[in-house]
């Protein structure tokens, strides 16, 4: 996975023309968390933090640690289908994505990062 991992954020990265320190503190990540990624100081870098600077490098998790190879469909994810349906079932998650969306378009990722994390917990703990 660590081969598959470092090529995949280093074509994101170069394809987004970011930096790897600007990905790193977009996803909420120490500065250097990527160049210890690619120099192989992280080993086994935590799924939730793969899970974030795929969020930053517009891609899903499994594509970057290679379960797939498709960017925008993590493996095994439910389809838009089935999240639409469920987000029709939930006013509250959608309630949320209107909060992220808003947040994202004043400019405010950090606190719409925040927003994300604190709806990810309630669904994790029902």
């Amino acid at each position: 996975m660590n081969a598959i991992l470092k090529e995949r954020i280093g074509e994101r990265v170069s394809a987004l023309k970011i930096s790897w320190r600007r990905a790193s503190l977009e996803a909420g990540l120490e500065a250097g968390f990527i160049q210890d990624i690619i120099t192989g100081r992280s080993q086994h870098p935590g799924e939730d933090a793969v899970a974030s600077l795929a969020t930053v490098l517009k891609c899903s998790p499994s594509y970057l640690t290679g379960q797939s190879d498709d960017l925008a469909n993590p493996a095994g994810a439910y389809g838009a289908t089935a999240l639409l349906s469920d987000a029709a079932q939930r006013p509250d998650a959608v309630m949320a994505l209107r909060i992220v969306d808003e947040l994202l378009a004043a400019g405010h990722v950090e606190a719409a990062r925040v927003a994300v994390r604190r709806a990810l917990k309630v669904i994790a703990v029902e």
